[in-house]
């Protein structure tokens, strides 16, 4: 549906469909050059890249989770991550530490 980089938030966005994943309460309301469209939060967006990674073993996927933590180091909410994580299945709970601790080693240095 569509694909848009947002620098304010050093983030691209990508818009697969009308039906949105995750946390409602995490949407955000991002202004388009088109006009304005809801998508999910960083938190869940960040889970979206980890699933495709750990259940589709998708390299691209398991890149973009980490830059996406790096990134925004300073607002991921750890807690839901954690809580939505280990609520949906304990292999994507232990993916999400594992790749949180190889960010905070490998990325800032």
């Amino acid at each position: 549906m569509g694909h848009y980089y947002v620098s304010e938030m050093d983030i691209p966005i990508e818009i697969p469909s009308d039906t949105l994943e995750g946390s409602k309460d995490k949407i955000i309301k991002l202004i388009t050059p088109e006009g304005y469209c809801y998508v999910i939060g960083i938190d869940d967006l960040i889970l979206d890249r980890l699933r495709a990674s750990e259940y589709w073993s998708d390299a691209r996927s398991l890149e973009w989770a980490r830059y996406l933590i790096y990134s925004q180091f300073e607002s991921i909410d750890l807690t839901y991550m954690r809580e939505v994580a280990s609520k949906e299945d304990p292999k994507l709970a232990a993916r999400f530490e594992q790749e949180y601790q190889w960010v905070t080693l490998h990325m800032f240095k």
